[in-house]
């Protein structure tokens, strides 16, 4: 792994002109992960930290993503005959087929020979489902496949980034290497590379919505500074993306010179449990900040289910441990569940409460919120929150005829939210700003 310093030098390279002459932050070593970045002097709230364009970027590809969407302007491509005119069989339009961005993908892929796309029927869990449109693990592998075309400089900071080597990353090689006759398999030195750079894109990458006309879709972005961050639950820094090829990240809260200037790798607004499994399972260590050691989250409860001891009308909340099973304990009558039984009450009220998310207009989901809610599910579960947050997102984003009494609601959602937050220590965060409108 490359030290602090050079890490350094490769991201002063990458960042180019975006960096400024003086900049506020500083790549040496943490504790944390052995680096991290650091503040060079006192940083005021809101105050631009820094600004990084993706070191590569590609199609998501995952499921439910519009895969006639160009691999390189990202606009929406004709329902039929979209692929590549040279047959290298990626959707790309004609005016980026003959591009030097395209260009030595497509002959890449042409020489790797892919399969036709009525085979590829074969590798799905559907077998008797229609031959797919565009092969998807291709598209998948895409990103990865673009940092071989990358400057000496470029690969090395790929090189330098942290991975993870799951099995299950070898599994996506796989898959991408069934969708072509003439993969190279036997190449030991491309398929160890290959391995590893899967590794650091499903260690390091982002999501990044891009919008080009009507059509949105996200883009898979590896923005390395951006990524350096370590992870706090309740952040100091705070980023969002610009249309999905620019990072912009700002500090949510005064930051003191050499203090850590972190990032979360989670929703900052789940619950202790949901933010520590789901830690574990991608990012491979438990967190111990001082909200993960809190089980009250500083007084948000967004744990928090019904007491379901006959006469009680408490809460109950997970016995902090250091376990991802812990036992709950009401706060009122101070009855103990075992974490099983109450891991059903949460999973009845997330699948319960997401389905209406995905089913419901907005008119139905304030119904819902206000009426059904209350009788399953506290005020402050974060799963009902995450419905008051869609609510909020609809409403903004698909302009309507929306009633008084229903933008009533809404802005209580979005107070109630903002206390939230308040209570955690959030600061200027992206979502307070989303949720407000200072970012569009």
């Amino acid at each position: 792994m490359a030290t602090p310093d050079e890490l350094a030098r490769l991201v002063a390279i990458h960042l180019r002109d975006l960096q400024d002459s003086e900049p506020n932050w500083t790549v040496a070593h943490s504790d944390v992960a052995g680096r991290g970045v650091f503040a060079t002097r006192d940083i005021a709230a809101g105050e631009l930290l820094f600004r990084e364009c993706p070191l590569v970027v590609g199609p998501t590809a995952r499921k439910g993503s519009i895969l006639n969407t160009c691999v390189c302007c990202h606009k929406l491509l004709a329902v039929k005959d979209f692929l590549c005119k040279h047959n290298c069989m990626l959707p790309v339009c004609d005016a980026c087929a003959d591009t030097v961005e395209h260009r030595e993908e497509c002959e890449l892929f042409q020489r790797w020979q892919p399969v036709e796309l009525s085979q590829l029927a074969q590798m799905c869990a559907d077998k008797n489902s229609d031959p797919p449109l565009v092969n998807p693990y291709s598209l998948r592998i895409l990103t990865a496949v673009r940092v071989f075309f990358l400057k000496p400089d470029q690969r090395a900071l790929v090189n330098a980034m942290q991975a993870n080597a799951e099995r299950g990353y070898r599994q996506e090689i796989i898959k991408a290497a069934q969708s072509f006759r003439k993969f190279p398999t036997t190449d030991k030195s491309f398929m160890d590379n290959l391995f590893r750079i899967v590794g650091v894109l499903n260690t390091n990458a982002f999501e990044a919505p891009c919008r080009i006309g009507e059509h949105e879709t996200l883009l898979r972005g590896l923005f390395p500074l951006t990524a350096i961050m370590n992870h706090e639950c309740t952040p100091n820094a705070s980023h969002y993306f610009d249309n999905g090829h620019l990072a912009v990240v700002r500090a949510a809260r005064p930051i003191p010179k050499g203090a850590e200037i972190t990032t979360t790798y989670t929703k900052i607004l789940w619950s202790n449990l949901t933010r520590g499994i789901f830690l574990k399972m991608t990012k491979h260590f438990i967190c111990e900040c001082a909200r993960c050691n809190d089980n009250t989250e500083n007084g948000t409860y967004l744990s928090a289910l019904f007491c379901r001891e006959q006469g009680c009308k408490g809460i109950v909340i997970p016995v902090q441990s250091k376990i991802l099973q812990p036992d709950w304990r009401c706060t009122s009558c101070e009855t103990v569940a075992p974490h099983a039984k109450m891991a059903r009450y949460q999973d009845f009220a997330l699948n319960t409460i997401n389905n209406r998310i995905n089913t419901s207009t907005v008119h139905e989901l304030i119904t819902f919120i206000n009426e059904m809610c209350p009788r399953f599910c506290p005020p402050s579960n974060y799963v009902l929150v995450e419905a008051k947050l869609n609510v909020i997102w609809r409403m903004s984003r698909f302009k309507g005829e929306f009633s008084e009494e229903e933008m009533q609601h809404r802005d209580r959602y979005r107070d109630e939210i903002l206390e939230i937050m308040e209570k955690l220590g959030a600061g200027d965060c992206t979502l307070k700003k989303l949720i407000t409108n200072e970012i569009p």
